[in-house]
């Protein structure tokens, strides 16, 4: 197999404005500042002074590509507030305090600001030795300390797009997938309320986004910003084409679509649509987008995806041998080292990225033994089993 090409040509990103919206006005801006200095103010008085680095905001409102929708009492925030708290000199013991008071914060706020607030911690200690993951990467070129240390995350070593492992696009259309695989068991519960019907929209347009990150990796015209994302796919036809994707027009019209929901979403427009319908047609292009960039990623093709199941084709997550195994033995158990060897010598992602196009080609059956060994279950393990086990492995690995 030769070796992968990257996901982005070398060339000099800017960093995002100091904004939190792509296109929202003052009074929007004004809103979700308002937000920060509440949600700061929680933070700092619920973590302890001698633990407390920085509130950073990331995701997309700290990138300043947020979203936002108009409502009765004015502009409100759409997405999620994500955060990492840095903390320093806090062991196992006193972080896992740190968290639980944190968890019980967010809940508080999120009846305060209308929208879910997630704080993961990070340890200053670490930053210098932070992965290069595409997370990261996208952290330290787009985010906002909210409060404490200003340069905090220049004690990350530097990460540029195009050095990014191409495992990492792998890792990304591993996570939106899951998000179809969970519209899948929704699909099979029956019955979507106006709630549930608008996070199984949300879910398909995600996965489209990142389908739109892995057909610009495989031209290696990868951006960060959603702008230049929209951009260069729209000019980017014939090399996207030319990797084996020929389905570009229906695609760009759904990339248009997601795009415009990212930034205004009005879910309300689906709501005489057939839910079903959509989800299969998202699949079969998520299907399609996975299969042709992991042919690019491996430098090879396979014939199927029970090909592709196979423990000896790699994911791209790396980690060394020794410590897989550890996390194996550790997670499955220590029989799990010698029942399947060629698994437990990868890291547990490369399961889950084995698994999830079986699990979404084979909706309601029962399992492929391929399916069934990266999973770690039974051979005849329902489909539904199966799927609790492999969204308990996501939760963990992703």
């Amino acid at each position: 197999m030769g070796m992968p090409e990257p996901v982005a040509a070398p060339e000099v990103v800017a960093s995002p404005a100091q904004r939190y919206t792509l296109d929202g006005d003052d009074a929007v801006e004004a809103r979700i500042a308002r937000d920060q200095t509440l949600i700061a103010d929680a933070v700092t008085e619920a973590v302890d002074r001698s633990h407390f680095v920085a509130l950073v905001m990331m995701g997309g409102y700290g990138r300043a590509e947020g979203g936002y929708v108009m409502t009765a009492d004015g502009p409100a925030p759409y997405n999620d507030y994500d955060y990492f708290v840095v903390v320093r000199h806090a062991g196992r013991g006193v972080r896992a305090k740190i968290q639980a008071r944190l968890q019980q914060v967010a809940h508080e706020l999120e009846h305060r600001v209308g929208v879910e607030v997630d704080f993961a911690l990070l340890r200053e200690e670490r930053l210098a030795r932070a992965e290069h993951s595409l997370m990261n990467t996208e952290m330290r070129w787009g985010h906002r300390v909210v409060a404490g240390q200003a340069d905090v995350l220049l004690a990350m070593p530097p990460m540029s797009f195009d050095t990014l492992p191409p495992g990492e696009i792998t890792r990304l259309m591993l996570n939106r997938g899951t998000l179809l695989l969970m519209n899948q068991q929704r699909l099979k519960q029956g019955g979507l309320d106006a709630a549930a019907r608008e996070v199984f929209f949300k879910y398909l347009f995600k996965a489209v986004l990142a389908c739109g990150d892995a057909r610009l990796a495989l031209a290696r015209r990868y951006h960060p910003s959603y702008p230049v994302k929209l951009q260069r796919l729209e000019a980017a036809a014939g090399g996207i084409q030319a990797a084996g994707l020929q389905d570009f027009d229906q695609f760009l019209a759904l990339y248009r679509l997601a795009y415009r929901h990212k930034f205004h979403p009005d879910y309300a427009e689906f709501a005489n649509e057939a839910p079903g319908d959509w989800q299969a047609r998202v699949l079969r292009m998520w299907l399609t987008t996975l299969r042709a960039f992991e042919i690019h990623r491996l430098g090879s093709a396979f014939a199927n995806w029970t090909a592709y199941c196979r423990c000896d084709v790699g994911k791209g997550q790396g980690g060394g041998v020794m410590r897989n195994l550890a996390v194996n033995a550790r997670d499955f158990g220590p029989a799990e080292l010698l029942r399947r060897p060629g698994r437990s010598v990868r890291y547990p992602r490369e399961r889950l990225i084995a698994a999830l196009p079986m699990l979404l080609s084979e909706f309601g059956s029962l399992l492929d033994p391929c399916t069934a060994s990266a999973l770690a279950v039974p051979p005849k393990t329902r489909w539904t089993s199966a799927v609790e086990t492999y969204l308990a492995l996501w939760r963990k690995y992703a």
